[in-house]
Order: structure tokens, then sequence, then C-alpha cells
């Protein structure tokens, strides 16, 4: 994307929009040697576009024994090939213990990316990521309403700043409804319980989809018959309990 400031229409008191070096990343001891390998040969360029906080945003902290959300930091960073994002992005969110968001790029495609910490109780200063949460990429050259929904969503002038904990989750929010508008069809404007319900159930029908996966793969090696008539009515069956959890996102 070649304005995310302005993309996500990011408030002037909290743009830095600096370059971050390699040297900077790599510095941190608790990368492993495929980690490093990873930073010299894959990333391309990482860009510390924002800082939110409270003194500049005017959004309050929100601070308890197992959540920090004293800042925000918001981060892009470009790589050579989807291949390497789950790699990439788990780099990253491991290196800086604060709520992260970053915006990845490869060539024409974009995703965005957040991760749950929690603070690591035996060491105050650390931090445990409990789930990471990346979007489906979308291709800019694609001219289609649900990409252009998805990123009308990140604005993040219309993002909820109750709390700086609040404000990172609008950005949670943004991803399970471009994920459900990708199943449904349509990008629908949606509470934030019913985000949270889609969002279970997108989770059950990934299950399912890796259940598809293995199962077809199963179905192609399998030489006995009757196994492998067992295996295609499972696979029937696995395929209709997606539709049905489908048919509750619309």
């Amino acid at each position: 994307m070649n304005n995310l400031i302005k993309l996500l229409n990011i408030d002037k008191r909290c743009v830095v929009d600096k370059r971050i070096t390699k040297v900077a990343i790599s510095n941190n001891s608790t990368l492993n040697t495929n980690e490093k390998k990873l930073l010299k040969e894959v990333i391309n360029d990482i860009r510390w576009l924002a800082s939110y906080k409270p003194f500049n945003s005017a959004i309050p902290e929100f601070i308890t024994k197992t959540e920090s959300y004293d800042e925000v930091e918001i981060i892009s960073v470009g790589f050579s090939d989807v291949k390497y994002t789950k790699q990439v992005v788990n780099l990253l969110q491991k290196s800086m213990p604060y709520p992260l968001v970053l915006l990845l790029e490869v060539e024409n495609l974009f995703s965005v990316s957040v991760a749950k910490k929690s603070i690591n109780q035996a060491d105050k200063l650390k931090r445990t990521i409990d789930e990471v949460i990346t979007s489906t990429w979308l291709n800019r050259k694609e001219d289609k309403k649900v990409n252009q929904d998805f990123l009308n969503q990140l604005n993040t002038k219309t993002f909820h700043n109750l709390h700086l904990k609040a404000f990172y989750e609008s950005f949670t929010k943004a991803i399970h409804q471009y994920e459900t508008s990708l199943l449904t069809g349509s990008f629908s404007p949606k509470d934030g319980k019913t985000i949270d319900k889609d969002a279970e159930t997108l989770k059950q029908i990934e299950a399912i989809d890796k259940d598809i996966i293995s199962l077809k793969s199963q179905i192609k090696k399998e030489t006995v018959f009757s196994d492998k008539v067992r295996l295609n009515m499972n696979l029937k069956e696995s395929e209709e309990k997606r539709q049905k959890l489908i048919e509750k996102l619309t």
C-alpha cells in the first residue's frame, strides 16, 4: 500500500514513520538461527508507522494482572513471499512485547495481523503470545467490494477509544468481518457481540477445513474400496457441516 498512514487515517499526533533496521531486530537475543536467516533473506523493509499512547492519542491505557495495553504500535513490513507469512508474523510479534499491529505487504498483496498477548507471570517485562490473527491476503489489483469494505474498516478514526485495548481490538474485529465477508460474499456492518460470535464460528470452519484437507489426502492414498467409500462419506459430512456454519454467518 503506497500510503498506509493515509489508509488507516492515523492521527497526526501518533505518526512516527521511521524505518526500523534489521540490526535492531536481530540484536534480540531470543531469535534463533532460522529467524535471523528469515530476517536477513526474506524481509525487505520494516517501518514504524505509528505509536498510540495515552499522552498523544487521548485514549486511556488498559492494564490488568494479565494484560497490558499502555501503548499500541503499528508497523509495516514488506517481504518476498506469502509462504513466509506465519514465520514473519511470529518473528516480529515475538520481538516486540507490546500490542502490535502488522501491516503486511508482498508486491500487490496486503494483509493485517494482530496478536493477543498476556503478561508473562514469571517475568513481568515479557509477553506470552496466546493467539495470532492474520487476515487473508488481499490483492490490490482486484476491484472487489469486500476488499474495499475491509480497507474502509481500517480507518482508525472510527475505532473504539474507550481504552487502548478496545482500540487494538478494533483491528481484530475488522479482520473477523473481512474473513466472514469472504465466505458470505458481502461485508455487512455488525455489532461487537455478533462479530465475536462470528469469530468463534470462523474457528470452527477453520478446523473443519483442516479435516477436509486431511480427508482428501487420505482418499487419494486409499486403495481399499470400502475404506475409500467411508472416507468419502466423512468428507461429505464435513462439507455439509462447513456449509451450515457459513449459513450461520449470513
